[in-house]
């Protein structure tokens, strides 16, 4: 709405459908030589519109000049009381958008040919995404037994390194407590043993990663 005198001028804008339309603002003042911006704004619809080619909807922008320092109120759109000053200007609305939606029975029957299609090729529906869920789950699985795998292996290796370090103190000392020849060859034998079970546990992490 815009004002291209020096006059100030209030407007108010009325619809044929007021429940299929917002309109913001619907009425106000716009000051001499100034603008002020109104927005039309569809309401979201249930259904297709059945008239949306052929839409019998429309606006009427009424406008009148008001005098320094007068105020908008019950009687400024009066036609009555204002029939010579009271300017009307009616608008049809076009509607321009998508074509209108197919009808429901070829969306049915393409479904169904879909269907077919899917059977006809051995595929249950959602067998794709079941699919897919298993792979999932697989994968969680061993990377859950890898991190295990892994921890066990740490764990073992730690105990191996430690087992060495004591099995040179005590070579080192060369037994003299009288039983530390027999010691050092147990602890060589667990040492080995641990060895063996590090091995297992490196061809499985790499089997399975």
């Amino acid at each position: 709405m815009t004002a291209s005198d020096d006059n100030r001028v209030a407007f108010k804008i009325k619809t044929t459908a007021p429940k299929k339309y917002v309109v913001r603002p619907s009425s106000g003042v716009t000051d001499a030589k100034t603008s002020a911006s109104v927005q039309v704004i569809m309401q979201a619809q249930k259904e297709y519109p059945p008239d949306f080619q052929n839409c019998k909807d429309k606006f009427m922008v009424q406008t009148i000049v008001l005098e320094d320092g007068e105020q908008v109120d019950k009687d400024t759109f009066n036609k009555d009381l204002h029939k010579d000053s009271l300017k009307e200007a009616r608008l049809r609305v076009i509607l321009d958008g998508p074509a209108a939606p197919p009808s429901p029975v070829p969306e049915a029957s393409e479904h169904d040919e879909d269907g077919s299609r899917g059977a006809d090729r051995g595929e249950a529906p959602g067998n794709n995404s079941t699919r897919l869920q298993t792979a999932y789950n697989d994968v969680a699985s061993i990377n859950k037994e890898n991190t295990s795998l892994q921890s066990r292996l740490e764990k073992i290796t730690r105990e191996r390194d430690e087992l060495r370090r004591t099995l040179d103190q005590v070579q080192l000392h060369g037994g003299s407590k009288g039983h530390g020849a027999s010691d050092p060859a147990q602890m060589f034998r667990l040492s080995i043993l641990r060895i063996i079970i590090v091995a297992v546990l490196a061809f499985l992490l790499g089997h399975y990663t």
